[in-house]
Order: structure tokens, then C-alpha cells, then sequence
């Protein structure tokens, strides 16, 4: 069957993704499987997801929803049609007046929810460790929890409302009692099966048991058998069995969440003792308000022993010890300090080995979280190259664990997974553990085989727990469901799965499943490609940031593409060649933001410099910023004759035909005149500042045409001494030839300019946030940035609000350093309301991207104007990105040292 000819007249033909190389980019997940689907749909609208399903519904086609793919379990995959969640769209959102009631529509990413609700003091219940980058939609499909919501807060416990699509396309929305009634009507027969099926459950006291005993416990393997003893209301039931359902009964659309307030006040403790001692304390303060408690085995903490700053935590602790970390939290000081006491009491009558005490200084909390946070990362970045990481997510009874972390150690060493380290949610009796294996050995897969079946056997048997407590089970578990849920429940599984999905055409294979070697099928191989990205684990964390997510390629596409694009035969190679060359390495913005989302550090953007070819041109600084000069004085010389809307059209025109024709933009700055470059001599008892213009400063003239050059002028205002290098316009810091993989010219800048540092005095800054990033990042040189230097020096009370409201884009360089909030703050001394847009980290303009590929900038901000419409001016602290950002934006966007300008006082 041709997929594409079924889909092609409901959706664009930039919807339908059938390249090759495409396809298998989107065949990466954060699991342990890759399977390549024959089609991909990028479904931007809810009308457009409807005729998608009616159509996979009539012609029976099997298709797989996916939003953020950040699930662990492998239920994301399919061979045949895969559904993904436009990231530019499902972003929609309403919160009632109290914050009490969120409704998030199936895109918007589960810390941006958060962020939505904190002028309320309130968050989403729901706090899995992938809450950055995971999507609501596969949130709710996943029961997804995490280290605070245990059971009560979940998905499951905090649902309101819910608006879904079933397999014939029909909408089912709770929240509309209008709807409600319609789909009682519509759907008798639907709504008699439901209360048939309650009523064989209750009415079999043994079976509610087993339940009530499976549901006690953090569960998401089967489906939630717990809604038909929750509820008696039968649109309650359906509710909530498409929670945890991993798409596999409905598409989920929207949801309405109760909120959790925000409790400001919390304190933490590292307690370590042996194992069974921390149990004990665990079950006796379980009771208590406590808001986690997180186990570390001595594996977990060896993992993180190398991080300097955690030493005065870890020392005395012995090698055979476990540890918890037991986090509080208060709505005020006077009860968090009540806590306190009690626990320390309940504390000091076990044998505790060693305990820091409970710590209240949020800096303090923020280092001793590195050791939780750290685990997986610093695993996973140590594994055997080539190896796959895989997270087990396992939960019992909390009275059991112990004995169950004790046989699953063992049955670890039997399989020589030795060194797996075991941490988790021991107050919900949830432990997760890591496994390395290398799937390209037969001999790996068939000892992983073997390992699973002797695991789920111990949990599900011997433990009767959970086999997915909250990663969903996926394609991993789904073989073993029956073994955990017995007969009598599975059918009934089948016949909820028959009854909302008939044709099984709903993300077939997951959840329910008779192939009992499913989970050994589609196991990932992750060759070796580049140190820079081999120890990538394909989470996703870093897709949000990522310029080019929404034309082209993310990073953890780029780096699964590139390795499988290694192992291809020259052929084959061949035939990817176009469609590597833009994916992966001309549209990718290089500017490494990824970086600040990746767990183990990775920058994508530096890996594929290295896959563009090495240019040894040796043009001097000096003579590229006189044809750079000369590019832009002919633009604007062009536009005095035909107009700048006139040369624009006819240059993306041409740029279609000859893609090395870079483009005009109307926001295009004058062409900067020759800095004079005076020392201000004639402030004698001043502070000496040595200052480098950055090469756009150059090239580009002010946007706020001030005639002299800004930084000297407003350094001057400040009563600083500033000072130039003597051979200042043949100077650069590099990053021009860095982007270009120039590393002869790289280090000959470097040499020249510390040369020529070593004769100055005084502060060394440069006046574009780029730029002080690269030099000090890449090339070692003390070169500070100008804009952090005006965070430490700019007296507040000189500065006066001009501005009613204004828009500030963080561009990637500000964005890493660490004064990336002091920036904010001294912004916010210039304007009543500061806005920084919603899903726009980096502009995507990128050096010269914005002339030469400057649909990645339009990509970028998209969404730029209409969330700007009523600012009066920007703010940025890179150069080239206020050209982008002024076009798109359709403001005028400034310096912060052209904004202080405008606002200082004499």
C-alpha cells in the first residue's frame, strides 16, 4: 500500500516526510529500539490529526503518535506510519483566574506549564526527570511521574478533563458537557461495554484485590484497570484508562490538570547508612509530609565521586553505604523548621553512618542534587563505546524493597551487569537501574533476552510489583504483561483495546502484544562515529533549543543520522549525500546551545564543523573586513536606487537559483563608518578599560544612530579610561575562522591577540557576547565580556525606565554564561515590562546564516512578531542577531549598550 498517496491530498507536501534519511532520523527515540517508518506526518492542527486517523481507520493503516519522543520504552516506534506533533503548533494554553485549573493542548513541553503557573505559586503535579523536553500529550499517555508525585500527584490523580480523538475520528471531550451528552447519545453501545466490563471486575472480589493491590503502588504496564474501581461514572472511566494508554486507545489532544501549589520553603538532607537501616527510616517518616526521597546505591554514588564539589558531601561515606536524599518543603519558615525537628528526632534513633544535616541554602541544595542528577549522565558518558543505554523502572511494595534490591543485585552479577547502579523513588518503592549492553554481539541480545525473562519472573512473581512504574511499558514490557497481570486481566486488556481501537490500527505492538520476543526485535546499534557525539544516548533533551528543529533537523537527529550515515556503503552513501548536506550540516546553526540541554555536554554543533571541509584560505583579518564592508556598502548603495523591498524580492529570488547568492534583508544596518579609535586620556584618575571592537561593530553601523562609537561613548559616561590595542582593526578573536573550520587562521588570531593583550592594562573587553564566548571558551584569551562588565559597573540609580515595554533575546553566547540572569535584571532597569518570547533560544542567524540560509532564521522566529507585537523596541547582545530578530521581529532591536544610552542619567 502507498502510505503517501492516502495522505497527500489532506496534508502540505512539507507535512509528508518520505526522504530515506528523514525517516530514519525520526526513527531515533530515547529507547533502546530503531525502527524505520515507511512515512512520517508532521500534523500541525487538530482537524488535520482527525482526517489522518479517519483515513488510517478506513484503510486500515497502522499509525504511532509521537510528541517530544523522550519515552524510555520503545512506544514511540512503528514500521509503518508515524504521527508526529508539530513542535510549531499544539502550544495553545488557558489557566482560570487562580491557577487552581490548567488546560494544555498536547504540545506545550511540561516545564513550560510550569512556567505558565508560577506567577500562581502553583506547578503540575507531574514531575518526570525529562519535564524539559517532554510534551504533555505523551506525559498523560504515560502516566509519567517522577521523584515528588508518587501516586496522589500524577497524571492519573490530577486529571480534570481530557478531549481526545478515537480510531474513527470521533471527538470525545469531557470538559463539554454539550459534547458529553452528544457522545452518550453517539456511542450507547460504546458506553453499555464500559459499565459490562466494570461490572465483571467488581462483582469479582479476588480480582478487585489483585487491583487495588497493583494500583497501590506506582504502575504503568497494562492499562488503568484501577478507573473501573476509581469510578462508577462511566466518561470518569474512559478518562482515565486513556491516561497511561501510550496512544494505544485515543489521540490525545488536550487535558485539563489540577494544579499543586508551590511550596517556597524546603530543606535537604543526604542521610547514608546500609541498606536496611535506610528502609527502616524510610517506612516510619513515610507517613509524614515529605516531599522525595531519593535512594543511590554505592554504584550510583561511585559514578559521581569525581565531581570536585561534591567531595565535602561524599567523604566520609564507606563504599559498601547507601545513601537518601530526604528533601522537605514548607509554605512557610516557621513549619519548615517544625518538620525539621521532627525528622531529626526520628533521624538520630537509627545508626546512620554519616548525614549532612538538613540544609536550607538553596546553593548548597542545588550541588547536593548534582549527586541524583549526575548518575545517568556520568554512566552514560563512561559506558563501552558503542554500547546502548537502557533504564529499568521497576516499584514494589516499599516494605519489600530492600530484599528485591538485594536478589536483583545479585541476578545483576549473574548476567555480569555488575557495575548497573540502582537509584530511585524509594518512598513510592520505585528504583530504576542502568544497563549498558551492546546490541551489535549476538551474544549481548541473547544474554539480554535471558536477563528479562529472569527479571520480570522475580519482580512481577516473586515481588508481585510493577514492571514500568512510570516510564510506560513500550515495546519492552509489553511481552511480559501477561506474565504480570495474569489471564484473567490481560483479556480483559484485550477487549478494552478491541473496544476503542477494532481495526488495531492505534500504535499496534505496545502495551498489548503476542509476539513474546517483541522486546528483543529493532534493538538499537549505536556505532562509533566522532568522540564528540559517541556517547550520545539519544534522550532528546537537547531538541527544544535546537534552531533547525522545525526545518530540518535537532541535534539528536543529526548525531543518529551521522552514525548510520558512517556504516553506509559508498552507494549508499551517495544516494543520502543532498539530503545529509543540508540536513545535518548546512542548516545546522553550529552555535552549540545544545549543549546547555545535554546531559552528558554534547555540542552537535561542534561535530559537524568537522564535517564541513577545512578551508586554508589565509586572507588576513584586515582584508576580510574590508570585503565584508565593501558587500554591505554596495547593498546599500543598491537600495538608495531601487529600494530595499525591491532589492529583498529579487535577491530571495535569485537566492532560490544560486544558493551562494546570500540574500538582502531590509534590516540590514549602514555601513559602520571608520571607528575613531581615541583614548580618553583626559580622564586621569579613571579605571583603565582596554577595548576591542568586535568585527561587527566594523562592519555595521549603530541602529540607534548614535555617530560616535557606542561602547567607548557610553564607557566614557561611566568615567572609565578606555584604551585600544595598538594594532586593534587587524585583530579578531577567531570565531570567524572557527566557523568556517579554518584552524590555521583560528590560531593565528589567538596568537595575535594575546600578544597584543599581554602589552595592555586594565579590563580587556569585547564588545559582542559572541565573540568574549568563543575567546574565552575556545581560545583561552581573558577577554571579558563588555555586556557582564556593564552588570557589575552600571550604578542602578543612574538608569530610568524610557520604555513601557520592550522584547530581550538571551542569543546563545549570553545564554551560557553564567550572568545570564544578571543581564535580565539590568534590562529590567530600562523597562516597566520586559518580554523574552516563548520557544526561542537561539535566532538561528548564526554568523552569516541569516544572508546565506535564511529560511533557518525565518524557522527560528516564526513566532517572533506576534509575541512582540506591542514591544517598542528589542534587545540583544550579539550584533548579527539584532539583524534577524529586527526582520522578523519587525522591531527595532538594540544593543544593552545602546539601550543604557537611552537611559542613563547624566
Amino acid at each position: 500500500m502507498n502510505y503517501q498517496q492516502l495522505f497527500a491530498n489532506i496534508l502540505p507536501s512539507k507535512q509528508l516526510i518520505t526522504d530515506e534519511l528523514l525517516r530514519f532520523a525520526y526513527a531515533t527515540d530515547a529507547s533502546l529500539y530503531r525502527i524505520v517508518p515507511q512515512l512520517v506526518l508532521l500534523v500541525k492542527t487538530e482537524s488535520q490529526m482527525i482526517q489522518v486517523i479517519k483515513i488510517a481507520n478506513y484503510h486500515h493503516v497502522p499509525i504511532t503518535f509521537r510528541t517530544a519522543g523522550t519515552s524510555l520504552s520503545g512506544q514511540a516506534l512503528t514500521e509503518h506510519v508515524l504521527v508526529v506533533l508539530s513542535s510549531d503548533s499544539w502550544l495553545d494554553y488557558t489557566i482560570n483566574q487562580s491557577g487552581e485549573l490548567i488546560t494544555l493542548q498536547a504540545g506545550v513541553i511540561g516545564a513550560h506549564a510550569n512556567r505558565y503557573l508560577s506567577p500562581y505559586q502553583r506547578q503540575i503535579g507531574p514531575d518526570p526527570a525529562s519535564i524539559n523536553t517532554a510534551k504533555i500529550g505523551g506525559i498523560i499517555a504515560n502516566n509519567s511521574s517522577g521523584m515528588c508525585c508518587g501516586t496522589s500527584k500524577n497524571s492519573y490523580a490530577t486529571l480534570a478533563h481530557i478531549r481526545a480523538i478515537f480510531a474513527d475520528g470521533y471527538i470525545f471531550d469531557s470538559h463539554s458537557q454539550t459534547l458529553v451528552a452528544q457522545f452518550k447519545h453517539d456511542k450507547a453501545d460504546f458506553i453499555a461495554q464500559i459499565e459490562q466490563i466494570r461490572q465483571t471486575i467488581i462483582s469479582n472480589p479476588e480480582l478487585v484485590k489483585f487491583i487495588r493491590q497493583k494500583f497501590a503502588i506506582k504502575n504503568t504496564s497494562g492499562y488503568s484497570l484501577n478507573a473501573f474501581l476509581d469510578f462508577s461514572d462511566p466518561i470518569a472511566i474512559i478518562e482515565h484508562l486513556l491516561v497511561g494508554s501510550e496512544g494505544t486507545l485515543a489521540f490525545i489532544s488536550q487535558v485539563s490538570l489540577t494544579t499543586l501549589p508551590i511550596k517556597p520553603y524546603r530543606s535537604l538532607n543526604l542521610i547514608a547508612a546500609d541498606l536496611n537501616t535506610l528502609m527502616q527510616l524510610t517506612m516510619q517518616i513515610g507517613h509524614l509530609e515529605i516531599e522525595a526521597i531519593e535512594l543511590l546505591d554505592h554504584v550510583s554514588l561511585a559514578s559521581v565521586a569525581h565531581i570536585t564539589e561534591l567531595n565535602a558531601f561524599l567523604a566520609p561515606i564507606p563504599a559498601d553505604a547507601s545513601v537518601i536524599m530526604l528533601e522537605i518543603a514548607s509554605s512557610n519558615q516557621f513549619e519548615l523548621v517544625s518538620k525539621i525537628e521532627q525528622l531529626a528526632s526520628l533521624v538520630a534513633q537509627h545508626e546512620i553512618i554519616h548525614q549532612t544535616g538538613f540544609i536550607n541554602q538553596a546553593e548548597q541544595q542545588q550541588v547536593l542534587w548534582k549527586i541524583r542528577k549526575g548518575i545517568l549522565p556520568n554512566i552514560a558518558a563512561k559506558r563501552p563505546l558503542g554500547s546502548t543505554v537502557i533504564i529499568e523502572d521497576i516499584a514494589v511494595e516499599i516494605e519489600k524493597l530492600a530484599d528485591l534490591i538485594s536478589d536483583l543485585r545479585d541476578l545483576l552479577q549473574q548476567f555480569a551487569y555488575a557495575n548497573s547502579a540502582i537509584f530511585g523513588h524509594v518512598l513510592a518503592g520505585n528504583i530504576h537501574f542502568v544497563l549498558t549492553p551492546d546490541f551489535a554481539q549476538a551474544d549481548e541480545v541473547a544474554k539480554y533476552d535471558q536477563f528479562m525473562h529472569q527479571f520480570t519472573q522475580l519482580v512481577a512473581q516473586k515481588y508481585q510489583g510493577s514492571l514500568k512504574a512510570e516510564h510506560g511499558s513500550g515495546r519492552n514490557i509489553a511481552p511480559f504483561a501477561q506474565l504480570e497481570w495474569g489471564q484473567q486481566c490481560w483479556e480483559i486488556m484485550w477487549q478494552i483495546k478491541y473496544l476503542f481501537d477494532p481495526q488495531l490500527i492505534l500504535n499496534p505492538e505496545v502495551k498489548l502484544t503476542k509476539d513474546y520476543t517483541l522486546h528483543i526485535h529493532n534493538l538499537k546499534q549505536l556505532p562509533n562515529v566522532d568522540p564528540l557525539i559517541d556517547v550520545c544516548m539519544e534522550c532528546g533533551f537537547c531538541e527544544p533549543v535546537c534552531p533547525s528543529r522545525n526545518l530540518s533537523l535537532t541535534p539528536r537527529q543529526r548525531n543518529a543520522v551521522s552514525r548510520h550515515f558512517s556504516s553506509l556503503s559508498a552507494n549508499a552513501q551517495q544516494a543520502w549525500q543532498q539530503t545529509f548536506q543540508y540536513a545535518v550540516i548546512d542548516s545546522c546553526a553550529t552555535t552549540g546551545l545544545c549543549e546547555t540541554r545535554c546531559p552528558i555536554g554534547i555540542n552537535t554543533g561542534e561535530f559537524v564543523k568537522t564535517l564541513q571541509p577545512s578551508r586554508s584560505q589565509i586572507l588576513s583579518h584586515t582584508q576580510v573586513i574590508k570585503w565584508q564592508k565593501r558587500k554591505v556598502a554596495m547593498a546599500n548603495f543598491t537600495t538608495k536606487i531601487i529600494g530595499k523591498a525591491n532589492l529583498a524580492k529579487i535577491t530571495s529570488y535569485l537566492h532560490k537559483y544560486y544558493p551562494r547568492l546570500p540574500i538582502y534583508l531590509p534590516s540590514l544596518p549602514a555601513l559602520a563608518p571608520d571607528l575613531n579609535l581615541v583614548n580618553n586620556d583626559y580622564l586621569q584618575q579613571a579605571v583603565s578599560v582596554t577595548l576591542l571592537p568586535s568585527c561587527p561593530s566594523r562592519i555595521f553601523a549603530s541602529n540607534n544612530a548614535i555617530m560616535a562609537y557606542p561602547a567607548q561613548q557610553l564607557l566614557t559616561k561611566l568615567g572609565f579610561k578606555v584604551k585600544y590595542l595598538a594594532q586593534t582593526n587587524s585583530l579578531c578573536c577567531g570565531q570567524l575562522y572557527h566557523s568556517q573550520n579554518n584552524s590555521l587562521m583560528v590560531n593565528q588570531c589567538a596568537t595575535q591577540l594575546q600578544q597584543q593583550l599581554d602589552l595592555a592594562e586594565g579590563y580587556y573587553l569585547i564588545d559582542n557576547s559572541s565573540c568574549a564566548g568563543f575567546a574565552k571558551q575556545y581560545q583561552g584569551l581573558n577577554l571579558l565580556d563588555l555586556n557582564w562588565f556593564l552588570c557589575q559597573y552600571i550604578p542602578r540609580q543612574r538608569l530610568v525606565k524610557r520604555y513601557r515595554k520592550l522584547a530581550l533575546h538571551l542569543d546563545c553566547s549570553s545564554s551560557k554564561l553564567a550572568h545570564a540572569q544578571q543581564l535580565i535584571e539590568l534590562v529590567k532597569q530600562c523597562s516597566e515590562i520586559v518580554v523574552i518570547p516563548e520557544q526561542i533560544y537561539c535566532c538561528g542567524f548564526a554568523g552569516d546564516k541569516g544572508f546565506n540560509l535564511p529560511e533557518l532564521n525565518a524557522s527560528s522566529l516564526a513566532s517572533l512578531a506576534k509575541q512582540i507585537s506591542d514591544c517598542e523596541i528589542g534587545v540583544s547582545f550579539n550584533r548579527n542577531c539584532q539583524i534577524g530578530l529586527s526582520y522578523h521581529g519587525g522591531k527595532n532591536y538594540v544593543s544593552l549598550v545602546e539601550l543604557i544610552l537611552n537611559c542613563l542619567v547624566e
